[in-house]
């Protein structure tokens, strides 16, 4: 099985650029995606230039930490507060498409500042999975073909959790992606997901050639860290899941 190990929160703050870096240079993740509405945005743009990994470099959409890059979502008291991000889009904007123009502007702003860091993998995943949503997904769509991104992570495995609500709305959301043409894998998660999957022989998993799975780096006094799941030290936690012997592959091999 070929893995995508991507190394999530690229640029959100000092100490994920410093975990990143690490996972970049020791071979724990075969490319990362960069927060760019925070203040560790040129510290990620200087640490993948003078590693020469940019090409390795896709987005992470953030509508919920940091200050927004535009105006308009920041009087939409359901994604902003005080200037700052705060994402509350409430039950109804999570199906139906709705703020889609300052939405669209706000992901607009964040994909020219990725841009502008000369980062080339064209690659597009989103912080605490915000794309899922009807109304982000709608203003997104129309700039993934206005700015050419090749590929995209697809609905995490764990959304199919039983519920009719998400399994009607997930297959909705799996039909509009796949008429955008982008290249993707059709499972992925996190570590611990990947695990528990593995356990139990889960079809989902084991059927596919290649498959992502995202890790949340952080270097803290010196120990690497997998910030997604608590403390664990990634290479403990990859080792674990069997991932420490896989095929590591970009999104640029799918």
């Amino acid at each position: 099985m070929k893995v995508i190990l991507n190394a999530d929160d690229f640029g959100m703050t000092h100490e994920a650029n410093a975990g990143i870096e690490r996972a970049m240079t020791k071979g724990f993740a075969s490319q990362t995606s960069v927060v760019v509405n925070t203040n560790y945005f040129d510290e990620a743009v200087e640490v993948a230039d003078r590693l020469g990994f940019k090409d390795r470099v896709g987005l992470h959409v953030n509508l919920f930490e940091g200050t927004p890059l535009t105006g308009a979502i920041k009087r939409l008291r359901r994604y902003a507060h005080y200037d700052m991000f705060r994402y509350e889009p409430g039950v109804l904007r999570r199906y139906v498409p709705l703020d889609t123009d300052a939405l669209g502007e706000e992901l607009e702003a964040q994909i020219q500042k990725y841009l502008s860091g000369g980062f080339s993998l064209m690659n597009i995943d989103s912080h605490h999975c915000a794309f899922y949503d009807a109304s982000v997904l709608e203003a997104l769509i129309p700039l993934l073909a206005k700015y050419g991104f090749r590929s995209i992570r697809y609905i995490g495995n764990s959304y199919f959790d039983g519920s009719f609500v998400h399994e009607r709305y997930g297959r909705r959301w799996i039909r509009k992606v796949d008429r955008l043409g982008l290249a993707h894998v059709t499972y992925s998660s996190s570590v611990n997901t990947f695990c528990r999957n593995k356990a139990v022989g889960n079809p989902a998993l084991m059927e596919q050639e290649a498959v992502e799975v995202y890790v949340h780096p952080v270097l803290v006094t010196g120990h690497l860290i997998d910030n997604y799941t608590g403390g664990v030290h990634l290479e403990e936690g990859l080792a674990r899941a069997g991932l420490d012997s896989s095929q590591f592959i970009t999104s640029r091999d799918l």
